[in-house]
């Protein structure tokens, strides 16, 4: 038989447990986008219908900045969302100063600078190049973007698609970004390079166990993507282009005690152009973040002494 103590114990777990469930249901619908959902919007590129999904903060500014976010092998744009943690639609809401757009792949893939790619954008030689111009203008005309603060960043195949819009119109954008992905080898390069000085940021894993941090063949799910260059030799390719000096550069690590995390800085005195290497010693095929830690065996370790999204923003809003 419940005493009237008894009784009020229960009613305060009971008001206890209904608020944690508020707070938990509040910041699932922050983060699931319930309360500021995804926007989307279709284009006609060719012969072919293409989609893209997209973060507008609430008020935003009145030529906001525009960061392309381009996914990896077989993911949908939303995901790509998913694994950077919702971390640049945060730092976009914060400032009120970018939209962030999320791009889906062809079959959820890029026609890439690889020649060997056993799937369909590369197969049919889909216009990816175009479908970002478009999606740019899209902004441009829609939203007023200042055309001077475009930002490129992929994972992995969405990678290789930024280091393409490097090579082949790098005076779209003021800085890339690129994570889990290197270049592919001169045999197996099928792009054109125009070498205009970037600033470009690449973060690479040395246990990838997808795109191999010391160059070679990619094999994923039984098929063939073509031999890559190895990380460090991709950064060489930049540092070249952009008149960076291998030897002048400032160091850094994370964390300051045991660090697995290794980044250098390099700045071009002429250009004033800026190329950061972010090394991971123990990093998997992953973009490291405080938000999305879920293990996927199949990509490896995510190292969690450093917050990938957040020093990719850092460095955008850094540059000239």
């Amino acid at each position: 038989m419940f005493t009237k103590k008894k009784m009020y114990q229960l009613v305060v777990v009971v008001i206890a447990l209904i608020g944690m469930i508020a707070v938990i249901i509040g910041l699932y619908a922050y983060r699931w986008n319930l309360v500021n959902p995804l926007k989307k919007a279709t284009l006609t590129i060719g012969n072919f219908e293409r989609t893209f999904v997209y973060h507008v903060p609430r008020q935003v500014s009145s030529h906001p900045k525009l960061i392309i976010a381009y996914h990896g092998t077989g993911m949908w744009a939303s995901l790509m969302q998913v694994f950077t943690g919702h971390e640049f639609d945060e730092q976009a809401d914060m400032t009120k100063d970018a939209i962030i757009v999320y791009p889906q792949g062809y079959e959820s893939n890029w026609n890439d600078c690889r020649k060997t790619a056993p799937y369909p954008a590369k197969q049919l030689q889909i216009d990816d190049v175009s479908f970002t111009e478009q999606i740019i203008a899209f902004f441009s005309n829609g939203y007023q973007i200042d055309k001077k603060e475009v930002y490129a960043v992929g994972f992995s195949n969405g990678g290789t698609m930024v280091m393409k819009l490097a090579r082949q119109h790098p005076e779209w954008f003021k800085g890339f970004a690129v994570i889990g992905s290197n270049m592919p080898a001169a045999s197996n390069d099928d792009c054109e390079d125009i070498g205009q000085p970037v600033s470009m940021l690449f973060v690479s894993g040395e246990n990838d166990p997808i795109v191999p941090y010391q160059g070679g063949e990619i094999i994923l799910d039984g098929k063939n993507f073509g031999f890559v260059k190895s990380a460090e030799e991709t950064v060489a390719h930049w540092l070249t282009i952009s008149q960076c000096t291998s030897e002048n550069y400032k160091s850094s690590y994370y964390p300051n005690i045991n660090p697995t995390v290794f980044r250098k800085d390099y700045m071009a005195p002429v250009t004033e152009k800026r190329i950061c290497f972010i090394r991971i010693a123990n990093g998997g095929h992953t973009i490291s973040n405080r938000n999305f830690r879920i293990p996927i065996k199949k990509l490896g370790y995510m190292n969690t002494d450093v917050d990938v999204p957040v020093v990719i923003w850092e460095f955008f809003m850094s540059l000239k």
